[in-house]
């Protein structure tokens, strides 16, 4: 069973997905029936009720959808990924102050977010080579960056403060 934590006008969905053809969305149980008609076009039917569906993939979780002729802009997740999304919001909130820190040692090779910038969690902040890979680093946390304690070219160490952000 696939679950997922939909987003959709600052409401939250749980929805549930089981090999048979059903959906549990917050407790009521549909027959679904998923049919891909290319890229970005879908027909869904809900109960033998069908729709006509468009989407694209936006960024960080983010996906449009017009449905019927009307858009939504949802945020899905897995129940994994939305706990561990309200873990960091907590922890965000019993410290005013996060710091970014290098999850490996490797060599920076594009700042995307300066001092002063707006982040939210996933957002793109660095670019790190290490073992002959580009790592693009996301922000853990929401705030303002107050702080960048590296330029591009600089080696780094496991574990060296990046940035810090604050709420």
């Amino acid at each position: 069973m696939n679950e997922f934590v939909v987003s959709l006008n600052k409401k939250k969905y749980s929805i549930k997905i089981s090999e048979d053809g059903h959906a549990e969305i917050n407790g009521r149980t549909v027959l679904v029936d998923l049919s891909q008609i290319n890229n970005s076009a879908f027909l869904l039917k809900v109960d033998e009720k069908p729709y006509e569906i468009a989407s694209n993939k936006l960024e960080n979780g983010r996906y449009g959808f017009l449905l019927d002729g009307w858009y939504f802009d949802t945020m899905v997740r897995t129940k994994l990924q939305e706990h561990a999304s309200e873990l960091m919001r907590n922890k965000m909130r019993e410290s005013h102050k996060a710091e970014f820190k290098a999850p490996m040692p490797g060599l920076v090779l594009k700042i995307i977010k300066q001092k002063g910038a707006s982040v939210s969690i996933g957002d793109p902040l660095i670019i790190l080579e290490a073992m002959k890979m580009e790592n693009e680093l996301r922000s853990t946390a929401s705030g303002i960056i107050t702080g960048v304690n590296v330029k591009e070219g600089d080696s780094i160490e496991k574990g060296l403060i990046i940035m810090t952000i604050e709420q």
